[in-house]
């Protein structure tokens, strides 16, 4: 009988270690599992019109590609400076890893401070299996200047300062298809509300397309993608302002990446933008108008480190506008760099 309350007292022992030790364990484990990294960027770039900056800047698949702008005679130079920090929290899960990061990230001009804006964003990626990852976002860029503009509200189209603040919620849906294909479903859906001035054009928006990334072979791989957007304005129906800014668009982007080696990578995108406005109220400068963008961008980065990478890079945009006699052109060159640590 001593015997066995001796073995069943010996097991119980060896259970507890067992298991006090795998929790130990698991609890060394666990904080390790997490890791926590900030990413710090500075851009400083040369623009040939300040006005169009912030909306050529944002016109990638990946930003705001329908940010509205104000098509000014005047055609400021400038340089801006565009400090950003990401701060981000990666934990491995069962099915791959979770993702979620915060950033922050200005824009100083030079000459022109008037200009100067924050761009905020949220967003969580985790993996749903090995194969599959999901993405969602939330952006949040307030008071943009546009630039001065003829108001309507009050009938006497007095020269106000036209700004907006800019809400978006995006998700992305991406699946590994083969080894060289991936396709990724995305959607959005935004709001834009103006200053008092030009409160009828507070806006509602939604967005959906594909993109397709092809690896065609080690040091090459091709991206397609589509994306159509319906905006629809609050004054759509309002005969008073005649200022219906209400829109669709349809953007096609294609892009190229080249791996020459470890360190070098040269990136070379094209990208084609209508936006049609659907404005149907008599005496509205936007009806039977639309602007067409084209919009190419070459980018070099070099890979000093694991944690350290430089680039350059030249963006030109050819737009036409709802002014026939505003059709205008800007350029981009950018030097800049980012750290991980």
């Amino acid at each position: 009988m001593r015997r066995g309350r001796q073995s069943l007292l010996h097991l119980l022992l060896r259970t507890l270690c067992s298991l006090g030790g795998g929790y130990l364990l698991g609890a060394w484990d666990a904080p390790a599992q997490a890791e926590w990294s900030t990413v710090a960027e500075q851009k400083t770039s040369y623009t040939s019109d300040a006005f169009q900056f912030s909306s050529a800047r944002r016109l990638r698949l990946t930003e705001d590609p329908s940010q509205p702008t104000v098509v000014s005679a005047e055609k400021p130079e400038d340089v801006i400076w565009e400090p950003a920090l990401e701060v981000v929290h990666s934990t491995p899960t069962a099915q791959g890893k979770n993702e979620l990061s915060v950033k922050a990230q200005g824009a100083i001009y030079t000459n022109n401070p008037i200009f100067n804006h924050a761009d905020y964003r949220i967003q969580d990626r985790f993996s749903l299996d090995r194969s599959t990852s999901l993405l969602v976002r939330y952006r949040y860029v307030p008071n943009l200047f546009l630039g001065p503009n003829f108001e309507r509200r009050t009938g006497t189209r007095s020269i106000q300062e036209e700004r907006v603040s800019s809400h978006h919620w995006r998700a992305e849906i991406e699946r590994r298809l083969t080894d060289s294909v991936t396709g990724t479903l995305i959607t959005r859906y935004g709001l834009r509300r103006y200053n008092d001035s030009f409160a009828e054009r507070n806006t509602k928006f939604f967005t959906l397309g594909p993109r397709v990334d092809y690896r065609a072979m080690e040091w090459l791989t091709l991206t397609l993608s589509y994306l159509y957007e319906r905006g629809l304005a609050d004054g759509h129906k309002d005969t008073q302002f005649a200022d219906d800014v209400s829109y669709y668009l349809h953007m096609v982007s294609a892009g190229t990446e080249f791996r020459l080696n470890r360190q070098w990578d040269l990136g070379f995108t094209y990208i084609h933008r209508r936006k049609t406005f659907t404005s149907g109220l008599a005496g509205d400068t936007h009806a039977g108008r639309f602007d067409a963008t084209h919009q190419g961008i070459a980018e070099l980065r070099y890979q000093m480190s694991a944690a350290a990478t430089v680039m350059l890079s030249f963006q030109y945009g050819k737009r036409s506008s709802t002014n026939a006699l505003r059709d205008f052109q800007d350029s981009i060159v950018s030097i800049g760099g980012q750290y991980r640590f």
